[in-house]
């Protein structure tokens, strides 16, 4: 009996996609008799695509898959030819399938390459002939499973009801309904903001909530899975699913195959609104940074494919967006952050070995287009304790980081984001009783004003073309805008009247709105704009708060080392979250 690994798929109606994710030459039109595609007539199809190409090398490292089949299920008369694209770019054809029936049948052909190929990429080309209808077309095993996992997909939702049910409704129909799916994979959806009606996600257990962010939604659901005591991995997910459901089923079976107790399976970030674009394949921590790996890197050619599955740094950690492991391998739970970097330092602490996949993916809106004074004050304060938990580290080395940060900001004219830097450092620097003191929504966020961004329709931006890129710079106007603060010590008379229209993270952006009273800045991939004018008050006491807080951290760094190092570890146990959650219900 086979067992499917990767299965060839179209795109999904509701999932952001361009077509060179899955075919090239064409997409098949669906089958509306059936769950298939229907092969248009000598129409040479190709499937070396992100989603459609079987990645060698990543599978054959599993070290479990000794053999491997192609399995078809269709009608109609077609050809399948399986090629290989070899690491260094060689393409040949390994062999070729003729299929000609009038009903529909299932036939396995045995790939009697793959023990001699050791990288590269296996795909097929199709061309139908005659009313060809494709039911199913999958590469299998016949080799036996290390294991078959219970699988507790665990999904935070916090006021996004409609996202929720939609990609629950769309699962549940595409993936919940094959029995076979219904006993080894179930959804749970733990409701932070108590907004879900039961019927509304049909098909997954619903846990209301206290919200504590996600960290607390996804410690919530891992205590679930552990109480039930029949699951063996779990897989975190975003609440909108925004993922082919084909994503979650490789999944399985990469976790099926793996001998590795410790195996993090991240999936690849794509962006929703650039979607042959990747935003993190894997990540690394070092110095206080988070590093997204293969970052702007495209999938739409072959090429660029198979350099996406080679390693790049050292991946130490995946985001929840879309993260599965073995509930046996966690020596700890999620750190109360509310939410940023809490997924950073649960691959950190829980030293999971990060596996990724071409094909097994989910999208978003671009981390850039989502950066607000809120989300900065967030993610520094994460930052920061991560680098005192993890140790390693000086003072001077995460002063720099923050200083970099703060100054960028603050003299570019948003001080609301140079202020919530240096909240982020007054209150990592209270030490580990802060974060015990404050697991719901963070009290210094409301000491940060909102950034009051608006929508602005086409026409805004060819009458206000907004900078991509600074013009090259002398070295005396250099020096000027380092001695004058970025302008911020120049009277206003040197200083020009007409607004810079700019993109927030053009490259030179200090130089572009230097001598500028105001700032256009538009917000990333986005329609969105916000303004920031000069004001040389308010610039100076957000400078001296930092270089305050940026004293006294550097005063207490001994202490604040010993205490993380020594303390934080505490409140990332399972014995931590269960007296949360006993306390609430006290």
């Amino acid at each position: 009996m086979l067992t499917v690994l990767h299965s060839l798929i179209r795109p999904e109606a509701e999932i952001e996609h361009c077509a060179e994710m899955y075919f090239r030459g064409g997409m098949p039109e669906p089958d509306l008799a059936g769950a298939g595609f229907v092969l248009p007539d000598d129409l040479p199809l190709s499937a070396d695509t992100f989603y459609n190409g079987f990645s060698v090398e990543k599978w054959k490292s599993l070290g479990s898959i000794s053999s491997l089949f192609l399995k078809v299920r269709g009608r109609g008369q077609f050809t399948l030819e399986l090629w290989h694209h070899a690491a260094e770019g060689a393409s040949s054809c390994l062999q070729t399938y003729t299929f000609d029936e009038t009903q529909t049948r299932t036939h396995e052909f045995a790939i009697t390459a793959w023990p001699r190929v050791a990288e590269g990429m296996l795909f097929l080309r199709l061309k139908g002939k005659r009313q060809a209808v494709v039911e199913q077309l999958c590469f299998a095993t016949d080799a036996s499973p290390l294991m078959q996992p219970k699988l507790g997909v665990v999904i935070t939702h916090f006021n996004r009801v409609a996202y929720v049910t939609r990609s629950i409704a769309r699962v549940r129909k595409a993936l919940l309904s094959a029995p076979q799916d219904q006993q080894h994979i179930d959804f749970i959806v733990v409701d932070n903001s108590n907004t879900l009606d039961p019927a509304t996600v049909e098909g997954a257990q619903l846990i209301p909530n206290q919200n504590y962010g996600g960290s607390g939604g996804f410690a919530r659901g891992l205590l679930y899975l552990k109480d039930q005591k029949h699951y063996t991995h779990c897989l975190f997910m975003d609440d909108d699913i925004s993922c082919e459901v084909e994503s979650i089923k490789r999944a399985y079976a990469v976790l099926s195959y793996s001998p590795d107790p410790k195996i993090g399976l991240a999936g690849v970030l794509l962006d929703a609104q650039k979607p042959w674009l990747v935003q993190e394949k894997g990540a690394e921590f070092h110095q206080g940074l988070f590093r997204p790996l293969h970052q702007n890197e495209e999938i739409r050619s072959a090429a660029s494919l198979l350099a996406l599955e080679t390693e790049k740094g050292s991946p130490v950690y995946g985001g929840w967006w879309f993260f599965a492991f073995r509930l046996d391998a966690i020596d700890y739970y999620p750190f109360p952050f509310f939410v940023r970097g809490d997924d950073a330092l649960f691959g950190l602490i829980n030293r999971f070995n990060v596996f990724t996949l071409n094909g097994i993916a989910c999208f978003s809106e671009h981390f850039l287009s989502k950066e607000t004074a809120h989300t900065r004050y967030l993610g520094f304060r994460a930052s920061l304790a991560v680098f005192l938990m993890e140790g390693g580290g000086t003072w001077t080395a995460a002063l720099k980081l923050l200083s970099a940060s703060f100054l960028w900001c603050a003299l570019s004219y948003r001080y609301q984001s140079a202020h919530a830097i240096t909240l982020a450092l007054r209150d990592v620097s209270k030490g580990v009783s802060f974060w015990r003191q404050t697991l719901t929504y963070p009290p210094s966020l409301k000491e940060i004003e909102h950034e009051q961004s608006h929508g602005e329709d086409a026409a805004y931006f060819r009458d206000h073309p907004f900078l991509e890129k600074a013009a090259p710079e002398m070295k005396f106007r250099k020096l000027l805008r380092a001695v004058t603060l970025n302008g911020h010590l120049l009277p206003d008379v040197l200083m020009r009247k007409i607004p810079a229209y700019v993109g927030e993270y053009t490259p030179g952006l200090l130089s572009s709105v230097f001598l500028r009273r105001q700032v256009v800045y538009r917000k990333y991939e986005t329609q969105n704009v916000f303004e920031a004018r000069l004001d040389r008050k308010i610039f100076l006491e957000k400078l001296c708060a930092f270089a305050w807080q940026a004293l006294w951290f550097t005063v207490r760094y001994g202490v604040l080392s010993k205490d993380y190092g020594k303390n934080a570890r505490a409140l990332c146990s399972e014995e931590f979250w269960r007296s949360v959650y006993m306390q609430k219900k006290a």
